[in-house]
């Protein structure tokens, strides 16, 4: 097995993150853990910094979703590279799956809706499920893709696909950059199924509405990006 980073985001999360270390470290694997911690106001960066082997990186200021898996990347050094939000939503268990589609395919996106023909066999709410279907299915159709779960929590890719990408975006466009700059560069996306589990504590960081509505807009201006350009 290649050598394998895995970019944890965390904020404010002190009441599942000893659930998803406990469930990390269960899988047996032998994995460089890198928890970047958002400037949490809880005692995340306390719990984090008492798993050995695990490096925390700390943020005095809120830089955003993107802003800590894009410091994620720039901090690793192993072949494989893994982003799972510790929330567990996305389940620890997911990362073997992973890894054994990284071994024929560049880029690998967990999906919540492969296979799920319903909002309860997805685990989510209709209206989250339509609005995901549509999003993946607009960057489909601009990028030549067939993920059915783009702004999943959950993927990995091989390290060398990050040679030379810059990105600017910090908030939760960040997922769609990565994808648009990835797809333009030739990369497919190969999809794995996971079971996902909404959170049973905190609040989403996300706000879905206004992170469409940027998604939209965005979305046109990566596909109309001249090629060379980012």
């Amino acid at each position: 097995m290649k050598s394998v980073d895995v970019i944890v985001p965390v904020l404010n999360e002190e009441q599942i993150l000893p659930e998803f270390i406990r469930r990390v470290s269960s899988l047996g694997l032998d994995l460089n853990l890198i928890f970047i911690d958002n400037a949490s106001t809880d005692r995340s960066p306390d719990i984090v910094s008492r798993v050995e082997g695990a490096r925390l990186i700390r943020h005095d200021s809120n830089r955003g979703y993107g802003g800590s898996l894009i410091h994620g990347m720039a901090e690793c050094s192993s072949d494989y590279v893994i982003v799972i939000d510790a929330d567990c939503e996305y389940p620890p268990e997911a990362i073997p799956s992973i890894l054994d589609a990284l071994q024929t395919h560049p880029v690998v996106y967990t999906s919540r809706l492969l296979g799920r023909k319903s909002s309860t066999e997805a685990n989510m709410p209709q209206l989250k499920m339509l609005g995901n279907r549509i999003i993946s299915t607009l960057f489909n159709l601009f990028f030549a893709q067939s993920t059915t779960d783009l702004y999943t929590g959950c993927k990995g890719f091989r390290r060398d696909c990050l040679e030379g990408l810059n990105f600017r975006y910090t908030g939760f466009e960040h997922v769609l950059e990565f994808a648009c700059l990835l797809s333009r560069r030739g990369y497919r996306i190969h999809d794995v199924p996971v079971d996902f589990q909404p959170r049973a504590s905190g609040k989403s960081k996300m706000k879905h509405v206004s992170e469409t509505v940027k998604f939209l807009a965005l979305l046109v201006y990566f596909r109309l990006l001249p090629m060379g350009s980012r």
